[in-house]
């Protein structure tokens, strides 16, 4: 190999690397970017209403359904001195996949609860599926006795996901009605696709490696048998570290999964078909 040659050589290994750099530094920048910590929250109930919370947590795509925690503080009229309601609280919301209605019972402060809102969407789009609950109505009731009165409410939606945007334009008055719209963000999708690319990788390097040795470019070795088998059981570990765990039968599978199989089994009859026609 003439000089030319070496640095030509070098550069490319020089430029691979600052290229793989740059993708790592940039991923690590956009992860901490999409989880920095929002602006402080300001928001404070009126002296005679309450301010509720749902903090979005978790999402079920096979269930249909988003778990959202809803917390709830009520105005100064409705707590006495130290804090505690005067009343029975009660709190509606719908469309309720689960659970029901949450009762905070006078002389208690009330506490965080689980709630689940029924949500439409598709997981075998996964990792571009996006989840809707729509019409969504949270009314606020005081009870004393028989009695019972409407409270003002002023609703609005957080979450507490990772890899996911939670969109409801912004807060909303209770009583009426608003959608909630949950997606994965560009560093989940980012990830999710790498992994496939990862998974694309192994026939590919497969493939490379069994036709050289057809042709006789390579010289036929026959611990490389065991290396194809170790590949091809490696193609379900990694497709279970897909995020969200996508069902059996998702397009990943169709598109991906299934040809990267293929490909590996293909690779190894070539290579085993070698081992026939050269072996002694």
């Amino acid at each position: 190999m003439n000089l030319f040659d070496r640095l030509s050589s070098r550069w490319r290994v020089v430029g691979i690397t600052a290229v793989v750099a740059l993708v790592y530094v940039g991923i690590l920048v956009a992860y901490g970017l999409s989880n920095a910590d929002d602006a402080v929250d300001t928001r404070a109930p009126d002296p005679a209403g309450v301010l509720v919370y749902l903090d979005v947590g978790s999402v079920d795509g096979e269930a249909f359904s988003v778990d959202a925690k809803v917390s709830v503080y009520p105005g100064q009229d409705l707590v006495s001195n130290y804090g505690y309601l005067k009343d029975d609280l009660l709190i509606d919301l719908a469309p309720l996949a689960s659970g029901g209605r949450l009762v905070f019972s006078a002389g208690t402060a009330p506490s965080p609860s689980p709630s689940t809102i029924y949500s439409d969407g598709d997981i075998r789009t996964w990792p571009f599926d996006s989840y809707h609950a729509e019409s969504v109505v949270v009314r606020a009731f005081s009870e004393s006795g028989a009695a019972r009165t409407p409270v003002p409410a002023v609703v609005a939606v957080t979450d507490s996901l990772t890899g996911w945007s939670v969109d409801s334009d912004g807060d909303h008055t209770g009583g009426d009605k608003f959608d909630i719209t949950v997606s994965r963000n560009g560093v989940s999708k980012v990830y999710d696709l790498a992994i496939c690319m990862v998974l694309v990788a192994l026939p590919m390097c497969a493939l490379f490696v069994a036709v050289n040795t057809v042709r006789r470019r390579k010289k036929f070795q026959p611990p490389m048998v065991t290396w194809f088998a170790v590949m091809l059981f490696a193609v379900l570990p990694i497709r279970n570290l897909l995020p969200g765990a996508p069902p059996i039968g998702s397009w990943v599978d169709y598109a991906v999964v299934l040809w990267v199989v293929l490909g590996l089994v293909t690779a190894m009859i070539l290579y085993v078909c070698t081992w026939w026609r050269d072996a002694p």
